[in-house]
């Protein structure tokens, strides 16, 4: 029990979460009575009132009931399975990116929604690596070795020796984000070459005959060349930016008239860069096609774009379930949920 207790601020809750960790450990079954206030008193090393709330709470969900003069029994042990249990999630660093905060956020909503406890690691900046080590999220390793998270949910793809790590410790681990990482076999993810393939279609239906990609790093373009788009490599706004000024120093003749990126800093980098180098004269404004975020509201500055919608709140909710299915001891056969881009005004 005592693994809890330093996670919580409320006392309360952590002897809801320990009461069901109890009836979870134990084992117990609709009916099966749970220890007296005296023993749960000096087994959690908390006060009768605090129990006493931590009991109402959990006869309010309907997991317990008590008995006048009989004692605590409980009702429905897998209601509440998930309290208290506590999720790992790993996120790349930010960097600014209001994609990946939102998405972290979303996921951290709905994981307390089902009241489990949300532990968040951040890589370390430093790492640039395609598939990171748990030990590149300050934190993580230590807290998997301890056993003090029951799941992980990770934005990043991990090496084969952390994927087997936690895998040795028997801990359900699902994958949020894009399927260039063919090894990744349980998790939400985006198919990207289909997004490419759709984008660069309605692209040379606008006309576009010069279509390049643009990725993050080159092991990126590498993984997406079955697409056949030749590629550009930026990361984040300042790569964006970067990138406008290699188009514009190449002769005219040869500058791409459409681009493809699902990275929404990246694009907004380029834009920006190429109105204000041209400023007031904008000669060169290729077609764009990238992602718009729903809940997001972004405006791009320019009237040649082609976007794609994607739902934060459900691409977060859909991993966050698969996860949990898991957790609740459900048989989940190892899986991987494709969420598709709605293109939006074609």
């Amino acid at each position: 029990m005592t693994r809890y207790k330093k996670f919580l601020p409320r006392k309360v809750e952590y002897a809801r979460d320990a009461l069901v960790t109890l009836i979870h450990d134990r084992s117990l079954q609709s009916g099966d009575r749970l220890p007296t206030y005296a023993a749960l008193r000096n087994e959690l090393g908390l006060g009768s009132q605090t129990i006493a709330g931590a009991v109402g709470l959990l006869c309010d969900a309907g997991v317990l009931e008590v008995r006048d003069k009989v004692g605590i029994f409980v009702k429905n042990p897998a209601g509440g399975l998930l309290a208290g249990r506590t999720i790992a999630v790993a996120v790349r660093q930010l960097e600014g990116s209001a994609y990946a905060a939102s998405l972290a956020a979303f996921i951290q909503r709905f994981l307390n929604e089902q009241n489990c406890r949300c532990l968040t690691f951040y890589r370390r900046a430093e790492k640039g690596g395609e598939r990171p080590d748990i030990e590149e999220f300050p934190g993580l390793g230590q807290t998997i070795a301890e056993h003090r998270c029951d799941g992980v949910l990770t934005l990043c793809p991990f090496s084969d020796d952390s994927l087997n790590r936690i895998t040795r410790l028997g801990l359900p681990c699902c994958f949020i984000g894009d399927d260039d990482q063919h090894f990744i076999h349980f998790g939400v993810v985006i198919e990207v070459s289909r997004f490419l393939n759709e984008a660069a279609e309605l692209l040379r239906q606008q006309g576009a005959g010069r279509i390049v990609q643009l990725a993050i790093s080159p092991r990126q373009l590498a993984l997406r060349s079955g697409c056949g788009l030749p590629g550009l490599v930026g990361l984040s706004y300042a790569g964006g930016a970067a990138i406008a000024g290699k188009l514009l120093a190449m002769p005219g003749s040869q500058r791409p008239d459409g681009l493809i990126s699902d990275d929404d800093t990246v694009v907004s980098g380029l834009l920006a860069e190429l109105i204000r180098r041209q400023f007031p004269k904008i000669t060169y404004m290729p077609r764009i096609a990238t992602i718009v975020h729903k809940e997001l509201g972004e405006y791009y500055p320019s009237d040649r774009m082609i976007l794609f919608e994607q739902s934060i709140s459900d691409y977060a909710s859909l991993a966050v379930n698969l996860l949990l299915e898991q957790l609740r001891g459900e048989e989940v056969e190892k899986k991987r949920i494709v969420y598709r881009f709605t293109p939006v005004g074609i």
